[in-house]
């Protein structure tokens, strides 16, 4: 499914003065499985338009799911009446420049616009054949192909292709699970077979322990710290958020906030992410440092907030009506790597806690960044740097802000994941030191 450039300037027309249109034409194609099964296979293209209409200081959005010009037509109707009905205000003034450079578009995978549910299918036999018949296997494998349109009745016209396939595996054995999750935006570089054996070395039989209580040291896998890291920008990495005085970095420019071990980029021109050229203003993305050696380098901005990043958006402006609130986001974020093997985290551990997954986090205070959440698949008690046995789930009620000024060592390697409500974010190992999680 492609976008109809011609369409998209009548919907404007119709629309009038003051509007912005996001437009998505997505092909989705979706593998389930679950106890080793295939639950659902389905291929699905849908047209998304996100309509924001402004006149008067006053500001209606809408959404369609076509551009027919009936459809366009009643909805412009609706939102004209919407618009006013609501009482007058002044009208809103932008912080910054609009729609700064010209965007770096990301390259389009070819193997994953083609991909086809054979192919899926074959990605899911490889796993479950490589666990053999005494393994569980859960997940999804998904790939997607979405052109992008922003548009304005000002002239701008932004358009891209985004690419993204996406395997997770989650292995079950005599009650225990592990799991892997692999995503680039080419489905050719999705290494496939090598994930049974990943998730077979998870599940070896070891001894199963008690739970702790009380304070140890704790190596956080990638993929934990990529939820952590993708949270804590969330809640604390915005310019709204850090102009009104609700993050922690608030006012901290320059400050130390986090371990010097701590760096923090947002990218999306960054191949090793999953890179896309702007936002939904328009703006394209800018390479934004948060934070550099565990001082507050920056936060990222949409138009309206621009003046706190130089006057130029950063490109970070979300959807309209975006559930997760109106507050410029990062995207697309990068720790940095250090230099330490998941060995020498280990040896660094001591007694402690080896965490692969955190599962959702809560967020209770944005402000105090602090947060709730479990542990989840592969959970390991270590003992003189090595695993010796299982640890059951864990749930901990933590401030992030205080894991990452705990962070004692990073490792090497990093790994490349996604949040409902970020692009992606790449980030390596890290080893904590005792205090942040109590047991």
């Amino acid at each position: 499914m492609t976008i109809d450039g011609t369409q998209v300037q009548a919907a404007l027309a119709t629309f009038g003065t003051g509007t912005r249109l996001e437009v998505s034409a997505e092909r989705i194609g979706l593998l389930r499985y679950a106890r080793s099964r295939v639950t659902a296979q389905h291929d699905e293209n849908r047209l998304r338009v996100r309509v924001r209409l402004e006149r008067d200081g006053k500001v209606v959005i809408g959404t369609l799911e076509t551009l027919e010009t009936d459809a366009v037509r009643a909805m412009a109707e609706r939102l004209d009446e919407a618009v006013r009905a609501l009482p007058s205000r002044p009208a809103g003034t932008r912080g910054g420049q609009a729609h700064h450079g010209e965007p770096m578009l990301p390259e389009v995978s070819e193997v994953t616009r083609e991909a086809d549910a054979a192919e899926r299918f074959a990605w899911f036999d490889t796993v479950r054949k490589g666990l053999g018949a005494d393994t569980g296997l859960g997940g999804s494998i998904r790939d997607e192909v979405t052109d992008r349109v922003i548009a304005d009745d000002t002239g701008l016209y932004r358009q891209e292709t985004l690419t993204k396939a996406s395997l997770q595996a989650i292995a079950d054995r005599d009650g225990r699970s592990a799991s892997v999750k692999v995503l680039h935006r080419d489905a050719a570089q999705v290494e496939v077979d090598g994930i049974a054996d990943r998730l077979l070395a998870e599940l070896a039989p070891i001894p199963a322990r008690e739970p702790i209580s009380g304070t140890c040291r704790v190596v956080l896998r990638p993929q934990a710290t990529g939820t952590l890291l993708a949270t804590y920008g969330y809640t604390t990495l915005g310019a709204a958020g850090y102009a009104q005085g609700r993050t922690a970095v608030a006012g901290r420019l320059g400050e130390a906030v986090a371990s010097d071990k701590v760096t923090i980029v947002d990218d999306g021109t960054d191949p090793d992410g999953l890179p896309s050229g702007f936002d939904v203003e328009g703006s394209p993305r800018q390479r934004t440092p948060l934070i550099t050696d565990g001082t507050v380098a920056g936060v990222v901005s949409d138009l309206e907030h621009a003046g706190v990043t130089g006057g130029v958006s950063t490109g970070h402006g979300v959807p309209f009506g975006w559930r997760f609130g109106a507050d410029p986001s990062p995207s697309h974020l990068f720790m940095a790597a250090g230099d330490a093997s998941e060995e020498e985290l280990l040896a660094e551990v001591g007694n402690g806690l080896l965490i692969s997954r955190l599962d959702y986090l809560r967020v209770l205070h944005p402000k105090d960044t602090l947060v709730t959440g479990t542990t989840r698949d592969a959970t390991y008690w270590v003992e003189d740097g090595k695993i010796v046995s299982w640890h059951p789930p864990v749930r901990f009620t933590f401030r992030m802000d205080e894991v990452l000024n705990a962070i004692l060592a990073v490792g090497a390697e990093r790994e490349r994941g996604d949040q409902t409500f970020m692009e992606s974010v790449t980030a390596p190992a890290v080893l904590v030191d005792a205090g942040p999680f109590s047991l």
